[in-house]
């Protein structure tokens, strides 16, 4: 299967710091395209009043909080938050503080990301994670394959350190804010092995992160080719999603008929 990547390695370099240090406060100046600034205004009440006055709540709410001692405060950064909670000042700020947390609780997962790091180069130049040219309904699609994954070399860390560097490098990007993202998941390739990664501990902790930390729209996750192996663990982990993420699953028996559900053209 070819994979149409949207970035290469190069923008990936530089997120190792995420959240934790780097930009600061700076004049917003917005580039968006008609389509999604009006998209931004019906769904998520964002209008140039409503953003100006939401950045600046969010920076004082990081400067009075006795335990950030160092978070981003640039634009691009709080809007991650705040168009995902659709400019909930309150929950965006308390999205921003879990994000900042789980990053000491789990430093495994979301620290020390390089995308030049031996382990992690291999597994994204294998294409076990890409963002395809074509979007979905304006969405950036993200295409995972779980055959490009090789569980006898490296660990269900490395998995989640993959997934953490390559949305990190996509979600400063206000398209992808606004509109949000489709996930594709080849199970094909899935085995046994790949479930002796998983401890249903870092099941139900992975779950919980990417639910209630992650400043990203998730719009629908499609699985298709799934393997008796497989079936088990994504029925297990669907079950701890809320209910709004479990409504956004689909599962299909075949590529035609995933074919049926989303643009013919991912993946090509």
């Amino acid at each position: 299967m070819v994979i149409k990547c949207l970035i290469c390695k190069a923008p990936f370099k530089q997120v190792e710091k995420m959240g934790l240090g780097g930009q600061q406060a700076e004049e917003y100046i917005s580039q968006l395209p008609e389509e999604e600034r009006k998209k931004a205004l019906d769904e998520l009440r964002e209008d140039d009043n409503i953003r100006e006055q939401s950045l600046e709540q969010m920076r004082e709410w990081i400067n009075k909080h006795p335990n950030i001692k160092k978070c981003r405060t640039d634009a691009p950064f709080l809007l991650r938050f705040l168009r995902t909670k659709k400019f909930s000042v309150p929950q965006a700020c308390e999205m921003l503080e879990r994000y900042l947390t789980i990053r000491q609780l789990y430093p495994q997962w979301f620290r020390n990301l390089d995308c030049e790091e031996k382990d992690l180069a291999e597994i994204l130049d294998a294409g076990y994670l890409v963002p395809l040219l074509e979007r979905e309904n304006g969405r950036l699609v993200l295409f995972s394959c779980a055959g490009k994954f090789d569980p006898h070399k490296y660990t269900s860390a490395h998995m989640v350190k993959v997934h953490s560097l390559v949305t990190e490098a996509l979600m400063d990007d206000e398209i992808n804010q606004i509109n949000g993202y489709t996930y594709i998941n080849d199970e094909s390739g899935f085995q046994m092995a790949h479930i002796s990664l998983w401890s249903l501990t870092d099941v139900r902790n992975i779950i919980r992160c990417i639910q209630n930390t992650t400043p990203m729209r998730h719009k629908a996750n499609h699985f298709l080719n799934i393997s008796s192996s497989a079936i088990k663990l994504i029925e297990f982990a669907v079950s701890l999603l809320n209910e709004k993420l479990r409504n956004r699953i689909f599962m299909y028996k075949s590529l035609e008929e995933m074919h049926n559900k989303i643009d013919k053209k991912n993946p090509t």
